[in-house]
């Protein structure tokens, strides 16, 4: 069940001001994209149930395995995955809990897994190169809005940076060195602790992650919070950009098969084409897991290490 500042017992002031904290706490649980994506599952979920007069809270295993039957394979594996997970999470903030034998409605979801192997097929966004974001700058002249854009495009690829992460970034987050620029990623996806970001300079002044950003924040003035920022009309700087709109920025410059991931993936594709061992490109990009990057050096090697290669036919 979900806490809230309105007890059902009397609370001293001290317990009442560790009540707030322990609400605000609950509520950094969760990242915002988080709360936005269960909130819309569990619509989508709820206006079914409604839909087909079912119980959605609480609901049953039935009920969870005819929905996930619903969506078959017209959804990827991660939805079914946040699709559970955003029904388990209503159920516990209500102070609920599912009726039946949760193992009912995973094992529809793994047979719809292995049901649509096919269909189910992960797709990525293809990964940017040095020399698409060399292209990009290149093309970018001094107004507020180029320089802003070659800021975002280099610190994003260079940094290995989530679209989230690159939101998030405030001018206190970094510390200019003579060696470069120290990033702290407050928060990510797979953390929840402070990790450090090292950017060197670059000897292509072109594509220079820190002469880019160190461009971008004294031409916009920008001194505290928010570095990425959108323009209002007439070029005026606003607010905080957010996750959506850095993943738009690379759409606009790269197409739109990419995304706000082709960045990252792309940096560790090309480490990995260097020939980078894992260690060092899994300690840049802050993988939880060596199993990701163990796959973006299998793909960037995958033909130099097939058999026709080996055997030299």
């Amino acid at each position: 069940m979900t806490l809230t500042t309105s007890a059902t017992f009397s609370l001293t002031t001290d317990q009442a001001e560790l009540m707030e904290r322990a609400v605000a706490y609950e509520n950094a649980s969760l990242s915002p994209n988080t709360i936005r994506t269960y909130k819309s599952m569990w619509s989508k979920f709820d206006c079914w149930c409604k839909s087909n007069e079912i119980q959605s809270l609480p609901c049953s295993a039935e009920a969870v395995a005819l929905y996930l039957s619903s969506l078959g394979d017209s959804v990827s594996f991660s939805t079914l995955d946040s699709t559970i997970a955003a029904i388990e999470a209503a159920h516990e903030k209500a102070g609920q809990a599912i009726k039946g034998d949760s193992a009912l409605y995973r094992r529809v979801r793994r047979g719809i897994r292995r049901t649509h192997k096919e269909q189910q097929t992960l797709k990525q966004a293809p990964a940017l190169t040095p020399f698409d974001i060399k292209g990009a700058c290149c093309k970018l002249g001094d107004s507020l809005k180029d320089l802003r854009d070659k800021a975002l495009l280099t610190v994003a690829f260079f940094g290995a940076l989530r679209r989230s992460e690159v939101s998030a970034l405030d001018v206190q987050h970094v510390d200019f060195t003579d060696k470069g620029a120290a990033i702290s990623i407050m928060q990510s996806k797979t953390s929840d602790t402070k990790q450090t970001v090292y950017l060197s300079f670059a000897r292509d002044q072109d594509i220079c992650p820190v002469k880019a950003l160190k461009a971008w924040l004294e031409a916009s003035g920008i001194n505290e919070g928010a570095i990425f920022r959108s323009f209002q009309k007439g070029g005026r700087i606003s607010s905080r950009l957010s996750g959506h709109s850095v993943s738009a920025i690379i759409k606009d410059y790269f197409g739109e098969e990419y995304s706000g991931h082709s960045a990252r993936r792309g940096l560790v594709t090309a480490s990995a084409e260097k020939g980078t061992s894992m260690h060092i490109i899994k300690k840049h990009s802050r993988h939880k897991s060596a199993d990701m990057v163990l796959r973006y050096v299998e793909d960037s090697k995958g033909f130099e290490d097939s058999a026709v290669k080996i055997l030299g036919v």
